[in-house]
């Protein structure tokens, strides 16, 4: 009896705990769309976990051929195995660029390129353009988990070839405004553009799926490239966005240094985010050849960047990075995110990734960062957000310098002393 009572008091806990929390957020937690609501689905015949149901994964590509040039174009995944309406999803391209990211569930899919060759707005059967693999063959691409896919492409037909087949299991039903690709990778944004704006940025940790459709997960340039200056790579926190840097950026010796900002829907599993990371800075270095780098990132921007670090520093072609600072990492997660995890509710992806007794938390901070990476930790004496889970002992363990500051979980970006310590660093490590 008391184990029961003990029981329910823990649920009981954890249900006001959510509640307090969504009080504070408002219909934001009510209005999280069935793609982004992490929740697991239940078999209940067997009480056990059913299939992956939200979006969790990317698949990274581009279009060939001469269906897209001049005209608008889509890429629908189609899932045979939904019976419903074809586990449809889709991506849609620039006019005139050839890229797409598709966010989806765990799944298997066929992907269609669709040719709006009519103008008229709409992407209808008759104007499938290309398949992945060949009309005759059909290619299906399986996605996990918190996995990206690149390298794939879909050659496209003129409007006066055979159109492609369509494989009979595959239908989409797309209704709502299309969302179009507003940015790519490498594109030159002003730090105050709109895009960076944050509505957009909430967006992204509400409706990842939205922001994915629209902008993708890229890095961004405020200036042209030059081979002379040093780029510095920053990564925002959770419904943060570039903007959130500005007082660095005001201040940095733009003469020496090139900010670059990582724009990503800070909603998604870290994993993911660490894996867009690598494949964007990957398309950057291949393109620019450039010798070295620093990266700086803020609050749960550390955990994103640290798995990013971790599974990919070692590797020689990202010998370039040679400096990581983080400023106001929860290193340890959140017990609130452990207690969202108890009762069924809606919850958003990265939510799954912070609680503290989550494997991301524990594969991310039980490897040791590279040798060859010098690691500086900053964190805020009176950040409530974070706490102590900022001194976590083993992001301590590794770090070459700790610095604390009489700043809070933000305030740390817009505190003079951090930047003058900020730039010291650099000075020392990049030269």
């Amino acid at each position: 009896m008391k184990g029961r009572l003990h029981d329910f008091r823990r649920m009981l806990a954890a249900a006001l705990t959510i509640i307090l929390a969504t009080g504070l957020t408002g219909c934001r937690y009510l209005s999280i769309p069935a793609q982004d609501d992490a929740v697991p689905a239940l078999l209940p015949s067997k009480g056990e976990k059913g299939p992956t149901m939200y979006n969790s994964a990317v698949i990274k590509g581009r279009v060939t051929g001469p269906g897209w040039k001049g005209n608008s174009t889509i890429i629908v995944a189609c899932n045979p195995a939904d019976k419903k309406d074809g586990g449809a999803e889709y991506a849609a391209t620039r006019v005139n660029q050839d890229a797409f990211m598709l966010y989806l569930p765990e799944g298997r899919y066929r992907l269609i390129a669709v040719t709006d060759y009519n103008h008229d707005g709409k992407y209808e059967k008759d104007e499938a353009s290309g398949v992945y693999g060949s009309p005759r063959q059909v290619q299906e691409i399986a996605v996990r988990e918190g996995e990206l896919i690149t390298g794939v492409e879909i050659r496209t037909a003129a409007n006066d070839e055979r159109p492609a087949r369509l494989p009979r299991e595959c239908r989409w039903k797309i209704e709502e405004p299309i969302i179009r690709q507003a940015t790519g990778n490498g594109d030159l944004l002003k730090i105050y553009h709109e895009y960076f704006s944050l509505e957009y940025a909430q967006i992204g940790y509400w409706n990842p799926s939205s922001f994915m459709k629209m902008f993708g997960a890229h890095i961004y340039l405020t200036q042209a490239y030059d081979p002379r200056k040093i780029p510095l790579l920053f990564v925002h926190g959770t419904e943060g966005t570039p903007q959130n840097w500005i007082y660095f950026y005001m201040r940095l010796d733009l003469d020496r240094y090139q900010p670059w900002f990582f724009y990503y829907p800070s909603g998604i599993r870290l994993k993911l985010a660490a894996a867009l990371l690598q494949e964007e800075l990957r398309e950057l270095h291949e393109k620019y050849g450039f010798r070295k780098m620093a990266l700086a990132a803020h609050s749960v921007g550390g955990l994103t960047a640290r798995s990013y670090l971790n599974r990919y520093g070692s590797e020689d072609s990202n010998a370039f990075l040679r400096l990581f600072a983080s400023f106001a990492t929860p290193w340890s997660g959140f017990g609130l995110a452990d207690a969202s995890q108890i009762l069924p509710h809606k919850s958003i992806p990265v939510w799954l990734d912070l609680g503290t007794q989550s494997d991301f938390i524990s594969t991310t901070m039980d490897a040791k960062l590279p040798s060859a990476i010098q690691y500086y930790l900053f964190y805020g004496k009176t950040d409530k957000l974070s706490g102590d889970t900022a001194l976590d002992s083993r992001a301590v363990a590794g770090a070459a310098g700790v610095y604390g500051f009489d700043c809070t979980h933000d305030g740390i970006l817009s505190d003079r002393r951090v930047f003058f310590q900020f730039n010291a660093i650099l000075e020392k490590e990049m030269f």
